[in-house]
């Protein structure tokens, strides 16, 4: 039991258990944003690297293709 007390004439006590299931609630929403939070980062980060990647892969086909052009 957790007891409170404060000047006056109250005391109140706590159950352990209501202390306890309250830390796993706010251990589990902290844990459920910090999760989104790297997913989220992640995501953005793949999204970049595709673009670049679509992007080089642009400038190399342009390249082939001019390359090709002048063979001709």
């Amino acid at each position: 039991m957790v007891e409170l007390k404060g000047p006056g004439y109250t005391s109140h006590s706590y159950n352990n258990v209501l202390i306890i299931i309250t830390a796993i609630i706010i251990a589990t929403f902290i844990g459920f944003i910090v999760y989104r939070l790297v997913n989220n980062l992640m995501l953005k980060k793949r999204q970049k690297q595709e673009k670049a990647r679509l992007k080089q892969q642009k400038k190399l086909d342009k390249q082939t293709s001019v390359s090709k052009k002048k063979q001709k």
